[in-house]
């Protein structure tokens, strides 16, 4: 059992802690808003789509094709991988593409721009995460990770970042029947920990990993500001919210 404190306000005492992957442990823009970029580059050269074309793709997936913002209620931040390709793939159906032509050219251009490797050089923790890590490590802490991302996608962010080794679970969206809101991942997390939800926390910048902390009966929901937006409004499940990890004492 650690004592953990946040805002220098509320104290509980906790087994472990549950993270969020993307605009949690990863700075989203790092990331994400390159990856969307180069999937709808790949989609509109394969589908000869026009500039508008890729905006209007851009659009449809949640965030702004030149600018690189992002809705944080939108597809691409909350969403997983299959919500994005049938996205695309309605895009191109609404285009005049048939169904299956279009499915085919939106699951080619993720398997290349999954292939890539260019996200290695951009890839960043947020602020103040390696120390909350070491930190949770010295008193022996259980962590893990809850993602609409997949498992395999998200071990490899974690490795890129030199950070798996401090997990206990890492968990995808694919590693179970139902994801996020729903409580599957949570359960299966703690399971694996041995651990219980009642005595952990779990940290996310989106409303869905707050509802799912209350859906899991989970001992509070955290929710962290967005670095695009530092406005915690969309987070409005939240038990508490935090700017930095710097606001989280072990």
């Amino acid at each position: 059992m650690v004592e953990c404190v946040i805002n220098h306000q509320e104290t509980y005492n906790i087994d472990g802690i549950l993270f969020d992957k993307d605009g949690t442990l990863i700075k989203f823009s790092s990331l994400w808003v390159r990856w969307a970029q180069r999937f709808v580059d790949v989609i509109a050269s394969k589908a000869d789509m026009n500039v508008s074309g890729k905006h209007e793709l851009a659009e449809s997936l949640g965030f702004h094709y030149t600018d690189g913002t992002w809705d944080l209620q939108g597809p691409l931040c909350i969403g997983a991988p299959d919500d994005l390709m049938t996205i695309g793939a309605m895009i191109l159906y609404k285009k005049g593409f048939p169904w299956n032509e279009a499915t085919e050219i939106v699951g080619g251009a993720l398997q290349e721009v999954d292939e890539s490797d260019d996200w290695k050089k951009t890839i960043e923790p947020l602020e103040g995460l390696l120390n909350l890590l070491k930190k949770a490590a010295e008193k022996s802490l259980q962590l893990g990770v809850v993602t609409s991302d997949h498992r395999e996608n998200a071990c490899k962010h974690l490795e890129q970042l030199q950070i798996d080794h401090y997990f206990n679970s890492i968990l995808g969206d694919d590693m179970v029947e139902r994801g996020k809101p729903f409580p599957d991942m949570v359960y299966k997390s703690c399971e694996e920990m041995g651990i219980q939800p009642e005595r952990a926390l779990i940290i996310g910048d989106s409303n869905g990993d707050m509802i799912l902390g209350r859906n899991s009966n989970m001992l509070a929901s955290i929710g962290i500001t967005s670095e695009i937006d530092n406005t915690s409004t969309h987070l409005k499940d939240a038990d508490h919210v935090i700017e930095d990890y710097d606001s989280i004492k072990l």
